[in-house]
């Protein structure tokens, strides 16, 4: 079954993942799979996770 995560987590592993040197610790910080983290960053770029007020 795959791993769901909330739209808060996703925004906060983004926001550490475009101000760290490195997409991979990151993903190992929160044991998640580098390529999910860079796809996580790239939907972010297109306006997938914009906040909604």
């Amino acid at each position: 079954m795959k791993k769901q995560y909330s739209l808060e987590f996703k925004r906060q592993v983004i926001k550490q993942a475009l101000e760290a040197d490195s997409v991979g610790t990151i993903a190992r910080k929160y044991q998640i799979n580098s390529i999910t983290v860079c796809r996580w960053i790239r939907e972010f770029k297109q306006g997938k996770y914009a906040y909604v007020k």
